[in-house]
């Protein structure tokens, strides 16, 4: 096992130890709960099973043989997994379970740093978030690049460290979870952020479905009865076709819960809109 795969392990083992323990402490006050306990222990424990076998399943290694099993790796990374994780809003379990002087220095970080908490402050925010995301996504498609992450195995795990770190940070305001360093983004704009989310994932496949020569040189190719298929050509369709789903079912589902509290609001009483003045069209006035 190489530093890259032992690093990662230990992370993970980490991860699920403080929120295991985080879990035993229950946080007093997860104002951001997103769904019922025992559906955010399922979302989390689901989330890990794939980060596994995304990373330490015989994927990982014939992702370095098949271009449509990399890319099934890198679609995993970069959308159902950080889905799964967010969604259940892990961070104030795995802070309860950190040792208390570790959270008190959390807490104290804004008065402690101002400076570094401010950069923090600009560097997360929503735009910036989505154009290293998708730079980050597009970059390991560059064919340089990516001939190097199958000739060396650290480059392909620093690879899947920057693809899920990005887009942990880009589904953070997604789902809008804690800790909330930044305002949430008003409903429709949260599911036109989703919804861009989709684009620059399915524009790999869109141009490489259209390219006839092959752009990158796996060792293997799957053997299809139709010669016209090629192991590129599938994964082009795989992005192409599964690659946003994730997005897009978030996108409607935050549109849905949109219209929900929209329906659900009282309805103002005739005293506030039955004026003469309010009934007016705009841009006239009574005479």
């Amino acid at each position: 096992m190489g530093i890259w795969d032992f690093c990662i392990a230990l992370g993970l083992v980490t991860a699920v130890w403080l929120y295991m323990f985080g879990w035993w402490r229950q946080p007093a006050a997860d104002v951001h709960m997103l769904l019922p306990n025992s559906w955010r222990i399922l979302t989390f424990a689901t989330a890990v099973l794939l980060l596994i076998a995304a990373l330490f399943s015989p994927l990982h290694s014939l992702s370095t043989r098949y271009f449509y099993m990399h890319v099934l790796q890198r679609l995993l990374l970069v959308s159902l997994i950080p889905c799964l994780f967010l969604s259940g809003n892990p961070l104030p379990i795995l802070q309860a379970g950190l040792p208390a002087f570790v959270q008190d220095n959390l807490r104290q970080l804004p008065h402690a740093a101002p400076r570094f908490y401010q950069i923090l402050l600009r560097v997360t925010s929503p735009l910036p978030t989505w154009f290293l995301f998708v730079a980050t996504f597009w970059l390991w498609h560059d064919v340089q690049i990516d001939r190097l992450v199958l000739q060396a195995n650290w480059v392909h795990r620093f690879e899947n460290v920057t693809l899920l770190g990005t887009a942990v940070l880009y589904w953070w305001h997604i789902l809008a979870t804690s800790p909330r360093l930044h305002p949430p983004l008003p409903p429709l704009w949260r599911v036109g952020y989703t919804a861009l989310g989709a684009a620059p994932v399915k524009l790999v496949g869109f141009v490489l479905m259209f390219t006839s020569t092959a752009v990158y040189q796996y060792p293997a190719q799957i053997q299809f009865a139709n010669p016209n298929i090629t192991d590129q050509s599938f994964g082009a369709a795989i992005v192409w076709v599964v690659g946003g789903i994730v997005f897009t079912w978030t996108a409607v589902l935050l549109m849905r819960d949109w219209l929900k509290t929209e329906d659900e609001k009282p309805a103002l009483p005739e005293s506030t809109w039955g004026t003469e003045a309010f009934m007016l069209a705009p841009g006239f006035r009574k005479s």
